[in-house]
């Protein structure tokens, strides 16, 4: 029996890397592998998990020594666990993660072998010329065991723009989704005061983080037009994080209050998702978004930004990652429109009009909202949806770890 050793930052309910090494670790534990999983910090509420845990309660410090100090000290923590469980595998998640793993074998002599899981598009990191996150994905990747990419975007970001000569290291694993529980939890019933949400309105959802690389401020203006329109249109977005208050103000600025409501971290998205009308996504970059997936397992029109990387592969299978496109792009799970620029944008719009790719977004879902026909056509996502189910998925985990 092999001990798999989860390394990721917390499991705190929101994120899709935190949610996806929860399931990992669950599915593997129930396949016979002893599961271990080490957080740096114990944030609640966890997603759920089975398997043994651990934490190295840190404190959260970001001044730029504690950020190098922890480095080392996370390394060295993670060496010391293996060898005091006997760790067979370890499987670390995002780059706070991957860099101590790799370094435990490097500095602490840790015989364990290092698969790193990349869960977001590293080339963020040269767009914001973030030298040290630059540096040690050049130094230390060519150091690990295993790499795994969520898509085959991301596999070409650390080829081309990192120049990495390490393709045969690399195996693209997708998200999965577990449909049947997705099915499930989307049948039990709204709150009362969630409910009235959805009464007599065509309601729009997104899910995410309310942070940068969402881009919710550009949806929220462009929300603006189709409200015009349609003063009866909701949006819905699920998710808490630091641009809250400022997407707040937004919202107020707009006079969008009684059309747009930001409902926080929800531990069941998937009934919300049950009683909406249209996904919307927003992302300025992505790795492969779990959101998307979720949203065509429960049958829910797509429009998304053809942001790198992920929501091509997923909605527009029939293109390749780097072929040209004329947007908006009708393809055949999904609804791709040109992707938002990297800036803030958080005036009215009677200071700053929308912008031509709020426009399109804005456009698009006036469409799906007065034409029956294109909506029926992008309502058939389980389809797809069942390409990412989670038995085929953990079979290509277990295979990576079988021959690591």
């Amino acid at each position: 029996m092999k001990k798999i050793l989860i390394v990721i930052e917390n499991l705190m309910i929101g994120g899709g890397a935190e949610k996806i090494a929860s399931i990992l670790g669950t599915h593997l534990n129930k396949r016979g592998y002893k599961v271990y999983y080490l957080t740096f910090y114990d944030f609640e509420p966890k997603y759920y998990f089975e398997g043994e845990y651990y934490s190295l309660n840190e404190k959260v410090d970001n001044s730029i020594f504690s950020k190098f100090k922890k480095l080392f000290v996370r390394a060295k923590k993670i060496s010391e666990f293996c060898k005091q469980k006997d760790i067979d595998v370890v499987i670390s998640f995002m780059e706070t993660a991957n860099f101590p793993a790799i370094l435990s074998k490097i500095l602490f002599n840790n015989k364990s072998k290092i698969i790193i899981s990349i869960r977001t598009n590293p080339e963020i990191y040269i767009l914001k010329r973030n030298m040290s996150y630059i540096f040690f994905i050049k130094m230390l990747y060519p150091f690990s065991d295993l790499i795994i990419t969520p898509s085959k975007g991301v596999k070409h970001v650390l080829s081309s723009k990192f120049s990495l000569k390490i393709d045969k290291k690399i195996k693209i694993i997708y998200n999965f989704c577990e449909i049947s529980e997705y099915l499930k939890k989307s049948n039990e019933s709204l709150e009362e005061k969630y409910k009235k949400l959805f009464r007599n309105s065509f309601v729009f959802i997104n899910i995410g983080r309310l942070m940068e690389p969402k881009g919710q401020w550009f949806l929220i203006r462009a929300f603006k037009k189709v409200v015009e329109k349609y003063p009866n249109a909701k949006l819905i977005i699920l998710g808490d994080g630091e641009l809250k208050e400022k997407l707040q103000e937004l919202i107020n600025k707009l006079n969008l209050q009684n059309n747009v409501y930001l409902l926080g971290r929800q531990k069941n998205p998937y009934k919300f998702l049950k009683h909406s009308d249209c996904f919307v996504f927003s992302s300025l970059w992505e790795g492969f978004p779990n959101t998307i997936i979720e949203a065509l397992s429960l049958n829910l029109p797509i429009i998304s930004t053809d942001c790198k990387t992920g929501p091509r592969e997923i909605l527009c299978s029939e293109l390749n990652i780097d072929d040209k496109v004329k947007y908006p792009y009708y393809g055949k799970y999904g609804i791709l429109t040109k992707p938002f620029p990297k800036k803030f944008i958080w005036e009215s719009l009677d200071k700053k009009p929308l912008i031509k790719e709020e426009k399109m977004f804005a456009d698009l879902m006036i469409k799906i909202i007065e034409n029956e026909k294109l909506r029926k056509k992008y309502s058939n996502g389980l389809e797809r949806a069942k390409s990412f189910d989670i038995e085929k998925i953990m079979e290509k985990w277990e295979k990576v770890i079988k021959i690591t």
